[in-house]
């Protein structure tokens, strides 16, 4: 086990997370050579594979995240013990990752190691620093240039790199918010981190050929011809997913084209994703070779694990339609702007739709008399209704 406590390590994270799964740092080496260090919880190790905790994690498949509720994969005793902290010494498994100067990975190392984070900072803390570049945070500084070379380099391999913002659909005070979150530099390096970790991580299964849930995305169409004819659009990653392939799972490592990796696996939330703790297990087990689950093992959880997905995921579906159905009828707006994207069934006037106020992409019906068009912005009346999907009126 490596001690990495030396290292000044960041935990960048949300206001208020639940679960505090990952960490970064730098090393800096002899001949200025710099490593960028990746660390993420380890709870594996704090229970058996097909223990009564993990087959509970397994029915679970995921935490789950409502609007007002929170629901945990794992029990809070293990997450008490596993959670990153400030200042609290935690053991993970790491990866140091060492570039070339375009930005390409030039060696990586996958170990189990201790940590000791110096800082837990928020998102807005994060950029702050960022945007202020103080000497006194010279790691986080060139860390966000490590990051933002690995971008780059993964663009010029195909990646795409979606920059449109998000929602957040909130509860404060009995009081719905749906708020438009665009993307910040902090976001950006945490989610380039976790990308970095999942492909050395996938290396590191494919060259000991252990089984996986390997992410697997191919790109069907020319996506530079798709965002340049609509360069202008609110909505042109939404046309573009459109077009482009599904990615999906499976025991075998493929390409990822959407984010120009010859490979790639989810592992950096073992604490509230079940097959990211798998995919940990069995990381795990071959750095301290002990014996590592099977193919047919992994295949069968990887199925398991689709339906239990498909299930927390009509749940999230269903929160968010509640929650977005009590925004709609308390904001009482006169008209709201939507551009239209594709109908999805005409004859039941079920339309794909953009909120750019929001930035909230929606299947809603839509009554309208004139034929309409994708990426044209239309004003459009809420109607209060009891139906299975919002309803709206031109």
């Amino acid at each position: 086990m490596k001690d990495l406590t030396d290292l000044k390590t960041y935990i960048i994270d949300s206001d208020d997370p639940h679960e505090v799964d990952d960490a970064i740092s730098l090393e800096i080496k002899e001949g200025n050579k710099k490593n960028l260090w990746i660390h993420i919880s380890n709870p594996c190790k704090l229970f058996l594979h097909d223990s009564n905790v993990d087959l509970n994690a397994r029915k679970r498949n995921s935490s789950l995240y409502l609007i007002d509720q929170y629901v945990p994969m794992l029990p809070n005793d293990i997450l008490e013990k596993a959670n990153l902290a400030q200042n609290k010494v935690s053991e993970t498994i790491s990866a140091a990752i060492e570039f070339n100067d375009d930005g390409s990975i030039n060696k990586y190392e996958i170990t189990e190691a201790i940590i000791k984070p110096k800082y837990q900072l928020t998102y807005e803390d994060a950029n702050e620093i960022l945007e202020i570049e103080p000497k006194e945070e010279i790691e986080l500084i060139e860390i966000k240039n490590l990051l933002k070379k690995s971008i780059t380099f993964r663009k010029k391999q195909g990646a795409i790199i979606f920059e449109s913002p998000n929602n957040k659909i909130k509860l404060f005070e009995d009081k719905i918010i749906l708020t438009k979150l665009e993307k910040t530099i902090s976001q950006i390096i945490v989610a380039e981190s976790m990308i970095l970790m999942g492909y050395v991580t996938s290396l590191f299964l494919d060259k000991y050929n252990l089984a996986a849930a390997f992410r697997i995305q191919k790109i069907n169409c020319n996506p530079s011809e798709i965002l340049n004819r609509y360069i202008d659009s609110d909505i042109k990653y939404i046309i573009l997913k459109q077009y482009m392939g599904r990615s999906y799972i499976t025991i075998k490592p493929g390409i990822h084209e959407s984010l120009g990796l010859k490979m790639y696996v989810q592992c950096t939330s073992p604490l509230r994703r079940y097959l990211d703790l798998i995919i940990q297990r069995q990381v795990y087990n071959k750095i301290n070779n002990y014996e590592v689950l099977s193919k047919d093992s992994v295949s069968k959880i990887i199925d398991y694990s689709k339906n239990r997905q498909s299930e927390n995921n009509n749940i999230f579906k269903n929160d968010k339609f509640k929650y977005l159905r009590l925004f709609f009828n308390n904001e009482k707006k006169l008209f709201y702007n939507i551009i239209f994207v594709k109908w999805i069934n005409h004859k039941k006037n079920i339309a794909l739709v953009y909120f750019p106020d929001y930035s909230l992409e929606i299947l809603i019906t839509l009554f309208i008399s004139i034929e309409i068009y994708s990426n044209k912005i239309y004003k459009v009346k809420y109607i209060i209704n009891d139906s299975n999907l919002l309803e709206f009126i031109y």
